[in-house]
């Protein structure tokens, strides 16, 4: 009976001391240990003919409410994948210098404006990996398959994560000028913008300006707060003048109104004949002028549009009439040009971005060096251990 006990506290001993030497494994974003992303990234493993090879500069902001692992991880490498949006074309082993740097970073991924490398961290980040030459190994066309993590990064300085946004930057210079090794990602896109095109032009004021405006594209959607901003009309030549105020119209339709065919001349109410109503004004909002400049005013209008899907692609014909006293008619009015806004898709509710990722070819790695940024939820699919 002793002896058998003793085999099992062997064994026991044993699997405990082997189960030590694994590191823990944590996929992120969670959920994608064996599923595809459904976005490609090129930096910084992948450089164009044309683009400089000298210090592809990637930085990877995550959220730290989306990082699979708790306060107090040691985290001893990062394992990367190729991509599976290229399933017929293979990848040749690269080499070349590469620098890996972790540390908190200031803002959350939804926060970053910043597009300088070093503004980006809170605190000095830490080398955990810099070495010369670094192989990136071969990589077959996946077809349907998933890749495995091939592409591994053992640290030489292990990283402890202490909470917070957590930034992870790659500096790589490829040995062999221009090289194709592209990452597997993901990619949480905003839906599409709506957009705007001019209907017809407005009417000189006496100020020798022609009013014109636009529509936001990212507030032309379902479920945003849809925004318009006219500049050009005249500046309120008192306190309490007339030009004080603008008038936004908003309508469905710019081909009839009340009967009469669009566009229709402000003469025949007084107004300047070289004047034209162009929509139907079913909405007519009230607006406050300011001045930005000392040549003409200013008017913004906001207003929610529902979050329905049966608003996506409607079309919203916008135009802006004005009072300028300076003009000689008995209805001293102007308008502006007409636009006709296509609205995109329904805005999704508001969450928080689980990763931001900038990046910048031909870097120095000088500070305050600046980069591009991706302004949606975005980043590769990374194996921790």
């Amino acid at each position: 009976m002793n002896s058998i006990s003793s085999f099992c506290l062997s064994v026991t001993t044993w699997v405990a001391a082997l189960t030590a030497d694994v590191p823990a494994q944590f996929y992120w974003p969670p959920g994608y240990a064996t599923a595809p992303g459904n976005a490609v990234m090129n930096a910084p493993f992948t450089t164009q003919p044309g683009y400089s090879t000298s210090g592809t500069r990637c930085m990877v902001v995550i959220d730290p409410s989306s990082l699979p692992f708790p306060v107090g991880t040691a985290l001893t490498r990062i394992s990367l994948r190729r991509d599976v949006g290229y399933a017929s074309q293979s990848y040749s082993g690269k080499s070349g210098n590469l620098i890996v740097r972790i540390g908190r970073a200031a803002w959350a991924p939804s926060q970053v404006q910043d597009v300088r490398f070093s503004r980006v961290w809170e605190t000095p980040p830490t080398q955990v990996f810099a070495q010369t030459p670094f192989a990136i190994p071969a990589a077959s066309a996946p077809g349907t398959s998933v890749p495995p993590f091939s592409l591994v990064i053992p640290f030489t300085t292990n990283y402890t994560w202490q909470g917070g946004p957590l930034a992870i930057e790659f500096v790589f210079t490829s040995a062999a000028g221009p090289s194709a090794w592209r990452l597997d990602a993901f990619a949480v896109n905003r839906p599409q913008n709506g957009t705007s095109s001019p209907t017809g032009l407005g009417c000189r004021g006496s100020n020798g300006f022609i009013p014109w405006h636009y529509a936001l594209p990212e507030t032309s959607m379902p479920g945003a707060q849809m925004t318009v901003q006219m500049e050009g009309s005249r500046l309120p030549p008192a306190p309490g003048a007339a030009e004080t105020y603008a008038f936004h119209m908003l309508g469905t339709q710019n081909l009839t109104y009340l009967g009469s065919p669009l566009p229709l001349p402000l003469s025949l109410i007084g107004g300047p004949p070289q004047c034209l109503l162009r929509i139907e004004p079913l909405l007519i909002t009230t607006c406050l002028v300011s001045n930005p400049s000392a040549l003409f005013a200013r008017a913004t209008n906001s207003f929610p549009i529902p979050a329905q899907a049966a608003f996506v692609g409607f079309v919203l014909h916008s135009q802006w009439l004005l009072f300028d006293t300076g003009i000689a008619a008995s209805f001293p009015m102007t308008v502006s040009d007409a636009l006709a806004i296509t609205l995109g898709g329904v805005l999704p509710p508001a969450i928080p971005q689980a990763a931001r990722t900038l990046w910048k070819y031909g870097a120095t790695g000088f500070d305050d060096e600046y980069g591009s940024m991706v302004p949606d939820s975005y980043g590769p699919i990374i194996k921790f251990n």
